[in-house]
């Protein structure tokens, strides 16, 4: 006759996997409030913008035509062949550089120093030959480190 010898074990195989899925249910419960909890940063702000460019007037304009507001701090560059010419709406609004830069606001401004709906950025090229350049025009938001837009313009060699 065989005799029948329990097992020393401290918990059965059917107590270990209640176990175990007990502590696998309470990891996922905490790691979910604690990445819950945290609270967003800025959002990317939703706007469209339209790019266009004027030979005729010697001006790239960019206006606002929808969305947020976007910041003093947003840099708007343009690159003509090898040339980069950046600024922001700060240094537009302080007129930093009047004769190239220029913001065109609406007749009541609420907020000045923002780039606000139907609002235009335009930038003077004259003395720059365009001819058969390539041409680029993109916003950067800075605080969340975005690009809003990028167009090309015009195709050209460089």
């Amino acid at each position: 006759m065989v005799k029948n010898i329990r097992s020393k074990l401290a918990a059965s195989e059917v107590i270990g996997v209640v176990l175990l899925l007990g502590i696998t249910v309470s990891l996922f419960v905490v790691l979910n409030i604690y990445v819950f909890s945290f609270s967003g940063t800025h959002s990317v702000p939703l706007v469209s913008l339209i790019a266009t460019i004027d030979k005729e007037n010697k001006v790239i304009s960019i206006e606002n035509s929808g969305g947020e507001s976007l910041e003093g701090t947003t840099n708007i560059i343009i690159r003509i062949g090898t040339t980069t010419n950046q600024s922001s709406i700060t240094e537009m609004v302080n007129h930093t550089h009047p004769n190239i830069w220029q913001l065109f606001a609406m007749n009541s401004d609420e907020n000045p120093d923002k780039w606000d709906f139907s609002e235009t950025v335009q930038f003077n090229f004259t003395g720059i030959n365009i001819t058969g350049k390539y041409i680029q025009a993109i916003v950067v938001e800075p605080n969340m480190n975005t690009i809003v837009l990028s167009t090309v313009l015009q195709q050209g060699l460089s």
